[in-house]
């Protein structure tokens, strides 16, 4: 299962992840999340690997978490493994690069920006839409948008629940590199290449610092935003708004 819905691909000294839901836009359901940590933990320890570069298959990056599973009624999403691969990803001991395409929305957003560095084609298209569905961007995702793009950029993005082209995204420092939609693979690729080349024990010495220096940053007591996000998960709006996206018609919010 995790090698039809994860194409692992190792290089020299770097690998490759790719998400394989092409026809689901490679939304994050709970085997492909699963699959996503498997791969992770495997590589932590091999020293050989000096790079990581993750893309999506078909024409969507990620276009986040599969609403069917946040749905009760189609079993229930796991939002807590989803948090922890992401900081698995954030952790990982070599810089890590996103090649995006096309849709890169909510936790598939969020999934580029635990990367190290991301290159965006010029069809990308971004934006944090959970505002739409009734749904809360989690504490540490928030802290993160707000580590990448700072806090007034942070609040456009959440508050209006839009989506930004690749050149919107570059401006605001989502994205490191905008390429043309037929070179994507090829620069990314390049990148890793030219990552990987350098000096391994380095690397991961720069990538422990940076870690270091932002995670202290960040460590903020939180209780009462995580019970804020569990009411919110559990809301009827919630249920109501990703129900109307699943019919595809437009929620009605009561603030309850």
């Amino acid at each position: 299962m995790a090698d039809d819905i994860l194409k692992v691909t190792r290089h020299e000294n770097y690998a490759v992840l790719a998400l394989n839901r092409a026809e689901k836009r490679n939304a994050l359901n709970q085997p492909l999340i699963e699959a996503l940590n498997g791969a992770l933990a495997q590589l932590e320890g091999d020293k050989e690997v000096r790079a990581l570069l993750l893309r999506g298959e078909g024409a969507s990056f990620c276009a986040g978490v599969d609403l069917k599973e946040v749905d009760e009624s189609a079993g229930g999403h796991n939002v807590t493994s989803l948090e922890f691969v992401f900081g698995r990803l954030e952790k990982f001991p070599v810089p890590t690069i996103a090649a995006v395409q096309g849709a890169a929305l909510a936790g598939g957003l969020e999934l580029a920006l635990h990367c190290d560095l991301r290159i965006a084609a010029q069809n990308a298209r971004l934006g944090m839409t959970l505002g739409k569905v009734g749904l809360m961007v989690p504490y540490d995702f928030t802290r993160k948008l707000i580590e990448i793009c700072g806090a007034a950029n942070t609040a456009m993005i959440l508050y209006s629940a839009d989506l930004f082209n690749a050149e919107h995204g570059l401006a605001m420092g989502l994205v490191h590199e905008v390429t043309p939609d037929a070179k994507l693979d090829s620069s990314a690729t390049a990148l890793a290449e030219k990552v990987a080349g350098n000096a391994p024990l380095s690397l991961r010495a720069m990538k422990a610092t940076v870690r270091r220096c932002m995670s202290e940053t960040f460590d903020a007591w939180h209780d009462d935003m995580l019970r804020m996000a569990r009411d919110v998960r559990h809301s009827k709006d919630a249920k109501e708004g990703v129900r109307a996206f699943l019919e595809k018609r437009k929620p009605v919010w009561r603030a309850e």
